[in-house]
């Protein structure tokens, strides 16, 4: 699932903090043109602390624009299927969709989907402090199709980070961990203390996201130029053996951990060092929830060429058969605007959006200080495989890579063995 995870208690304080910067501030300027209060847009979005605290933004831009907003939020288990159905007969119901990387291919596929290419060269319709230049090019690049149409606007993402404290590595004497071999290191000594790093290599979908931003820093992928399956590549082989090495250093137990359990052996500084995801780092940096806050460091996860991350991301799109395709666009833009993330991101420090000027900015970076890592992160950041065939595909390798990990399979061997069975489908 795509969601940023958080919990109640967290979504409340959301909601109570966006309450209070919308109250003592507006969330943006609104295009001005062409406002009517008798337009009304329907927004379709998951359910949860994050639509509850995004209420409280479409309410101000309500009150800006004299546009009703409703928003349609429903169980993510359940949101795909009603999209789908709307788009697909053409019921004209959605004028915003809450769409994930997953689920884009299809959409614009099908011709579900408004191209944004001349919209986002209208000043009236994306407000005059638009710039399209300060979103990652990685963010763009995913809701781009192959024929270079822009069909949907990015707005947030999480991905793995390497987390460390920094004080137990300088009393150990080591800096930043950056590359494989700095990694292994680190993990080494910590094992020989009693220790070790804390991995999310459950069978599941968290070890393939650790293994996708992996090939991604080793400069490869699950398949070659071409567009085929190719996991027996030298590289990717190198990767499986890099993830193998790492696991035997892992702190005990943790090779059978999902992310939740990492981010607690973290929190609770059980463990020095560890791969978490970027969407649970709130907790991390809580005086009231952690033992660590204020200790640690974030940075990209180990690589082998370059850093790289891996794009787990949400972006609004606006069905073709919306009837209100501009006002609809105006509002995406307005919630993708720099007061409105801000305000977000104020509001709970684990939305990170694509803007690379929020990147930088101090008072964010207060509360969040894992977003330089992250943004260095989406610099050269992949998303897992969307061919309809890849669920299977990722189920296999989670399973490959579980007893690569856990029982010492050859990497090399359980590799041709996911590469016979899939590579037909591919």
């Amino acid at each position: 699932m795509r969601r940023t995870r958080g919990s109640v208690a967290i979504g409340l304080a959301v909601v109570a903090s966006l309450a209070a910067l919308t109250a003592c501030s507006p969330g943006g300027s609104a295009p001005s043109s062409g406002a009517s209060s008798d337009v009304t847009l329907t927004v379709s979005r998951w359910s949860g602390p994050q639509a509850d605290a995004q209420q409280k933004l479409l309410d101000e831009y309500s009150k800006q624009t004299g546009v009703t907003v409703k928003m349609d939020a429903i169980d993510y288990g359940q949101l795909k299927q009603k999209q789908t159905l709307n788009m697909s007969t053409k019921t004209g119901q959605y004028d915003l969709v809450y769409v994930p990387e997953a689920w884009f291919g299809e959409y614009s596929q099908a011709g579900y989907l408004t191209p944004l290419d001349d919209m986002v060269k209208d000043t009236s319709l994306t407000g005059a402090d638009w710039n399209q230049s300060d979103f990652e090019k990685s963010g763009l690049d995913v809701y781009t199709t192959a024929a270079g149409s822009l069909q949907a606007l990015p707005y947030f993402a999480q991905t793995p980070l390497l987390v460390y404290d920094k004080d137990k590595l300088k009393a150990a004497g080591f800096d930043e961990p950056k590359t494989w071999d700095d990694v292994l290191k680190v993990a080494a000594y910590f094992k020989d203390q009693g220790s070790g790093i804390a991995l999310p290599f459950k069978q599941g979908s968290a070890i393939t996201n650790v293994m996708a931003a992996l090939l991604a820093g080793n400069n490869t992928d699950f398949f070659d130029a071409s567009g085929k399956l190719d996991l027996t590549s030298p590289a990717v082989v190198q990767t499986v053996q890099f993830m193998q090495a790492l696991s035997k250093d892992s702190l005990a137990g943790s090779n059978g951990w999902h992310w939740d359990e990492v981010n607690k052996a973290l929190q609770f500084g059980q463990a020095p060092i560890g791969i978490s995801s970027s969407g649970l780092f709130t907790a991390l940096e809580d005086p009231n929830q952690s033992n660590v806050s204020g200790k640690l460091g974030y940075a990209p996860l180990p690589y082998a060429q370059a850093p790289a991350g891996l794009l787990q991301t949400w972006a609004w799109a606006v069905p073709a058969d919306s009837k209100n395709q501009q006002e609809a666009f105006k509002l995406a833009a307005w919630l993708d605007g720099k007061q409105a993330l801000t305000e977000m991101s104020q509001a709970d420090p684990s939305f990170i959006s694509f803007r690379t000027s929020l990147a930088a900015d101090p008072a964010l970076a207060k509360n969040a200080p894992w977003l330089a890592a992250a943004n260095e992160a989406f610099k050269n950041g992949v998303t897992l495989p969307l061919q309809p065939a890849a669920p299977e595909l990722l189920d296999a390798l989670a399973t490959g890579l579980s007893g690569v990990v856990t029982n010492g399979d050859d990497p090399a061997t359980m590799l041709q063995s996911v590469q016979n069975t899939e590579a037909s489908k591919f």
